[in-house]
């Protein structure tokens, strides 16, 4: 394991501005303000653990309860290849409580998730990793991970994904804010409907902070940074994870390829869950 999960070694390549001694205090500044000392304090509390027993060492000393509502469906998937699709509402803690919920009650369950979860090298075993962020590898890397995503599945083992492949967002609906996932993307939608496995929803409870709301005006990186601050003012809540009925291939089949119809309908039984 590493050292730490985030390190001055991991900003000095990325910009000039951070290498040598005066490089060394930017970073320490940038890394106070942006929280990474605290993710660094919750990863170096666990990381003698790996995969689901990391989760919950992780996220048993953060005070998370995690409350779990007809988990009995996974007894129904279990042993076949099956799909879960999450809502996205923290960014870390929903990827880490899915891993411990699934990779502790069936096997091989891997999740794909993008870099930000992905440095958390302790839950590597569980992860399929891409990076959207970067553009001028978007494509090597979204492929890479299509593949991955699929042949994971053809081996017969379940696979999770956030469909949205970003933390949910503030948004008005009829004049009213409402904190929900972008539009599900169409690359992880091609995949569930490729892979011909049922797919069981799973809801998951809570929100960030209205302040990480607000940094969305600063664009992605700025709002991406309030992330580890996001995970101080997450002890001792609970986190409700609502399963829902598997939904069979035969029920996407009515969508062919309209990759949209097929989204928002996975979106909106995932979101019923949260609403019983």
């Amino acid at each position: 394991m590493k050292d730490t999960l985030v390190s001055r070694s991991d900003f000095r390549g990325l910009h000039p501005i951070f290498q040598g001694k005066r490089g060394d205090k930017i970073i320490d500044i940038g890394m106070k303000l942006g929280g990474l000392q605290y993710a660094n304090d919750v990863y170096n509390g666990s990381k003698h653990l790996t995969g689901p027993a990391f989760c919950k060492d992780a996220l048993d000393k953060l005070g998370i309860i995690r409350i779990l509502h007809n988990e009995e469906v996974l007894a129904r998937v279990k042993g076949k290849p099956f799909i879960t699709v999450s809502n996205h509402p923290y960014g870390h803690i929903d990827g880490i409580a899915v891993i411990e919920a699934l990779g502790s009650r069936v096997a091989n369950y891997k999740m794909m998730v993008n870099f930000i979860l992905g440095l958390i090298d302790t839950m590597a075993e569980n992860f399929i990793t891409v990076d959207p962020m970067k553009n001028e590898e978007k494509n090597r890397v979204t492929f890479s991970g299509i593949r991955e995503s699929i042949a994971h599945l053809k081996a017969g083992h379940p696979l999770g994904f956030f469909p949205a492949g970003a933390v949910s967002n503030l948004y008005l609906r009829k004049g009213k804010p409402v904190i929900e996932d972008r539009d599900w993307q169409p690359a992880v939608l091609k995949i569930i409907r490729k892979s011909k496995a049922p797919v069981v929803p799973i809801h998951i409870s809570g929100q960030n902070s209205r302040s990480f709301y607000l940094t969305r005006m600063f664009g992605w990186k700025a709002r991406n940074l309030r992330l580890c601050h996001e995970l101080n003012n997450k002890v001792g809540k609970e986190v409700v994870l609502s399963f829902g009925e598997p939904i069979l291939p035969g029920d996407l089949k009515p969508f062919g390829n309209d990759m949209q119809e097929m989204g928002e309908f996975l979106k909106r039984r995932t979101y019923a869950l949260g609403e019983k």
